[in-house]
């Protein structure tokens, strides 16, 4: 590797990721149980922490430090050994919150095996409701597409066989100067009869902004908000907040998930939706993309595939793999027997 630049003392100058075979620190050195030899000079110089330097050394040429007692080799053994793995490192591991010694990967494995039984029970929640909601013939599936404050507001609904309901470009009240009056678009404050469709239908929907319900945005947009009796949010559609599409399908299809450095509880990309850009093309592909997660989480069509008990053996790290129960556990490792997770398949 060639230096970056040299050191004041004519020395070629590395980072951590640039040190060549055969060179390291005293720190490194005392890792594999080595030293300077006297009198040994540095060969280069190791650049770290913005503005400081240590010197580097030929392994090769540094001494062996006295070997230790059984007992104390014993030590030093165990304090680098995963207890899982029984992988030896360089550095000493840290122990985790019951006391063991876990590299990075193990430890990682028993957070996920950890969080795991949580997630699974959120999602044989989403699929129960899923169930009922592909049964009941009052659903209708909702979404509003707007490109910015002021601009036009599509809105789309469709009912569970795909007839669609409503399919109108809605003109707010205050439009954006910047934005052109669209052909075809209706005054917000006019909306009413165009919304006769969804009267005694219950409305599943993607939230906006602060998970703002589609009557909320429109009657917003309309500034029929503050009159109850004229307000879009009419009483007869049924927009309840546990309908939010998005939330079911984080439960549903997030899971737990690496990023290689750490641990997050959950995934999903901007509406939990993976198979379309939600900022894309028209509020009807959301609507399309809901109607079809909703069938996937109906049927637990997961990408993992089958719910699976995840709890991993004192040593190793394959998880159990048996069917679980709504606790995410199987009978073996505490699941309740009288809660098994339906197939659905």
């Amino acid at each position: 590797m060639t230096a970056r630049k040299l050191s004041p003392g004519g020395l070629p100058v590395y980072r951590v990721d640039e040190i060549p075979d055969g060179m390291a620190t005293a720190t490194m050195l005392r890792r594999q149980r080595r030293r300077p030899a006297q009198g040994q000079p540095a060969v280069a110089m190791l650049f770290y922490h913005g503005n400081k330097h240590a010197p580097l050394y030929e392994v090769s040429a540094s001494a062996t430090l006295p070997a230790l007692s059984p007992r104390r080799q014993a030590a030093w053994t165990a304090a680098r050994t995963c207890a899982r793995c029984a992988t030896t490192r360089d550095t000493p591991l840290a122990r985790n919150h019951g006391g063991r010694r876990l590299c990075l990967g193990c430890n990682r494995l028993e957070r996920l095996a950890a969080a795991r039984p949580a997630w699974l029970t959120l999602r044989q929640r989403a699929v129960d409701w899923a169930r009922t909601a592909i049964l009941d013939s009052d659903v209708v599936l909702i979404a509003l597409r707007q490109l910015g404050h002021g601009c036009p507001i599509e809105v789309h609904a469709i009912a569970l066989d795909g007839q669609p309901l409503v399919d109108i470009l809605v003109w707010p009240k205050w439009p954006s100067p910047k934005v052109a009056r669209t052909p075809g678009a209706i005054d917000a404050d006019r909306l009413v009869p165009y919304l006769m469709p969804l009267i005694g239908r219950r409305l599943i929907y993607v939230g906006t902004g602060w998970t703002q319900t589609p009557m909320g945005v429109l009657s917003a947009a309309s500034e029929l908000w503050w009159r109850y009796e004229t307000s879009l949010a009419d009483p007869s559609i049924k927009e309840h907040r546990d309908d939010e599409f998005r939330q079911r399908w984080t439960d549903w299809h997030a899971r737990t998930w690496s990023n290689g450095d750490g641990l997050w509880t959950g995934y999903h990309n901007h509406y939990g939706l993976e198979r379309i850009d939600v900022h894309g093309d028209s509020a009807a592909d959301l609507t399309a993309a809901m109607r079809e997660g909703l069938t996937d989480m109906a049927r637990d069509r997961h990408p993992d595939g089958r719910p699976a008990c995840p709890w991993l053996p004192p040593t190793g790290t394959t998880p159990c793999g048996a069917r679980p129960f709504l606790n995410g556990l199987c009978r073996t490792h505490g699941g309740d027997v009288d809660q098994e997770v339906p197939d659905g398949r």
